[in-house]
Parts: C-alpha cells; structure tokens; sequence
C-alpha cells in the first residue's frame, strides 16, 4: 500500500520535470523482480513511447525487429499528446496474481488498473495529437490540472482486468518476451502500371506480427511528371485463404488520391492480424496495386 501511494505521487510530478529526470526516476526503481520491468514496459506502452518501451523487450525479440521499424509501425505520441499520456500512465497499476517458472522465462498473470482512455476523451480532443500539440500553455495547464484533481478524487475513471505475460532473465535483468519469432512475416510491395507516370515503395518492406498485433506501414507515392496525377490502389493479400486474418483498418489510398507533378507523398495503412490466425501461418504477402486514373 505504501509503495502504491508513493508511485501515485511521483506520477503527479512526472509531467513537470524533463524527460531525463523522469527517466531516471524510473530507472531507480528495483530492477530484480519481473513484475517491476513489466510494470514500466506496460505504462510505456499506454503513453505512446514505443522507443523507451522496446528498451524493456527481450533480445531474442529484438533481433527480429529493430528499434526504429517498431517505433515506425506503431505512430508514437510525441509533444504534449505524449506529456499528458505519460500523466495517465503514471496512474497505472500492475498486481501480480500468479507466477509460473519456466527456466529462464516466468510466465505471470497480472490484474491491471489504468485510466480509461475513452472516458477521458472528450478532454483530450478525442486524443487527436495533432490539436492537442498546438494548445496553448494555459490550456495545457487546465487539462493536466483537471486530470491531476480527477485523480486525486478517485473520479478519474479506471479499467480494470487480467493479462498474461512471459518474462524472460538476461543477465540480472528482467525483459518482455514476445515471441515474434512465432508471428507471421507480412511482406508488402507495390506493383505499378506500365510506363513512367507513377512511382510507389512501401517504407516498410517486411515486418513480422502475432495474433492480435496492429502495426501501421507507410507508401512513398512519386508523380515524375509534369501533370498531376489521380491514383488509387486494388489490394492484395496471399495466400487469399489467409486473408481474411489480415484486416486493413484505415488506407487512404483505396480512394483515388491526387499527387502534383513533381510531388512525392507518403500514405500510411494500418493492419490488424486477427487473432484466429491459423497456426502455422508464416508469411503473407501484401500488393498495392497502383492505377492510375484519367483526370
């Protein structure tokens, strides 16, 4: 209980100090038990700050997935939308449950309590970081009070519920283990009309996800010539039976879209893989199919 009401009050003061001060505060906190890395890792993950949280993930995943294709993918917080998501994320709490050792790894069921994103919405515009970022200073200042005084009057409304995690050792340290290894590769190119008057490649070629992972992947989409452009894409997935498994949830390009001469653009899509997705399921690959269209 003390040590609840001790990390209650440090999130209070996160947001006031630098970065480097609240890095370090955290790096102070014990390091030899599993539950405290995973309970960093999750409240870093709330706050949008995929490059501190990849810093708490195993090696072994690591190597399949490099720091800045994984920030890449996921389209951080940054700016006051990432100061007042840290905010809440101070609020998060993490109880263990049930442990179970596996060799190097410890497989641990939590019970987890943090701040309903979708109640809070309506004070953070929606959560549009863009909006959120142009605020002025004293309307930054209303809304951290505001959060701060819901807290504090146990009015901030709280989600609560059970989640399952795989922690493995490295070294002294404790670190998230995702096993991507066991995830899908999902592949993506673009396959363009004949002639010169368009150009396309996606940002990210490949990538690898697991059963209820989302990751977001740009196109770069060039016009060389000296006539704007209309294009749109048809989009593929093999093997067509696996499909289904691969949701796109937003892509702007499956509706004509109007590129300048001379002018490049990037188009991001986001994709969800199901979490029915068949065992055994190793690749998908993902074709844009540009046409372009008369004007």
């Amino acid at each position: 209980m003390i040590k609840k009401i001790i990390l209650a009050s440090l999130s209070c003061l996160l947001l006031t100090l630098p970065l480097l001060y609240w890095l370090n505060r955290i790096a102070a906190l014990p390091q030899h038990e599993p539950i405290q890395t995973l309970t960093q890792y999750v409240r870093f993950l709330y706050a949008r700050d995929f490059r501190q949280a990849y810093r708490f993930i195993s090696v072994e995943d690591q190597r399949l997935k490099k720091s800045h294709d994984y920030v890449r993918e996921r389209q951080p917080f940054t700016g006051f939308a990432l100061d007042v998501a840290r905010r809440l994320a101070g609020l998060i709490e993490v109880r263990p449950l049930s442990s179970a050792a596996d060799g190097e790894r410890n497989r641990l069921t939590v019970a987890m309590k943090l701040p309903d994103a979708n109640s809070v919405a309506p004070l953070l515009h929606d959560w549009d970081d863009k909006r959120l970022n142009t605020l002025s200073a004293t309307e930054r200042k209303n809304i951290l009070t505001t959060i701060d005084s819901w807290a504090d009057a146990k009015k901030l409304p709280m989600i609560e519920g059970e989640e399952n995690f795989v922690m493995i050792k490295e070294g002294s340290k404790w670190k998230v283990f995702l096993d991507w290894a066991a995830g899908a590769q999902v592949q993506f190119a673009a396959a363009l009309p004949a002639g010169n008057e368009i150009s396309a490649e996606p940002t990210t070629k490949e990538t690898v996800a697991r059963s209820g992972d989302s990751f977001t992947i740009g196109f770069k989409v060039a016009n060389p010539t000296s006539k704007e452009i209309v294009t749109r894409i048809v989009h593929r997935v093999e093997p067509k039976e696996l499909a289904p498994y691969l949701d796109l949830v937003e892509c702007a390009l499956l509706l004509p879209v109007r590129v300048g001469p001379g002018e490049e653009q990037l188009f991001n899509s986001t994709y969800l893989v199901r979490g029915d997705l068949p065992d055994g399921a190793k690749t998908l690959k993902v074709t844009y199919e540009f046409k372009v269209e008369s004007n």
